[in-house]
């Protein structure tokens, strides 16, 4: 789990750091960081985080992309 000044507030799924959707460029930064060379166990974590923020309302539309569509292959 991401720990350090880009972390999500839920319900809102801001960056409690910059107020960016979160994943924010830095939490990117840092969980490609945090969780090298487990890209695996990145997209696991990630698709958890997905599947809360929709329980908390948030619309699917979109999220895959904002939630994991960034991860890129090594």
């Amino acid at each position: 789990m991401l720990v350090g000044e880009h972390f999500y507030l839920r319900p809102s799924w801001s960056c409690q750091g910059c107020g960016e959707p979160w994943p924010c460029a830095p939490a990117r930064d840092e969980l490609i960081a945090q969780y090298r060379p487990e890209r695996i166990s990145l997209a696991i974590y990630l698709g958890a985080v997905l599947a809360d923020a929709v329980h908390d309302g948030l619309s699917p539309d979109n999220l895959y992309s904002r939630m994991l569509g960034w991860i890129r292959p090594d």
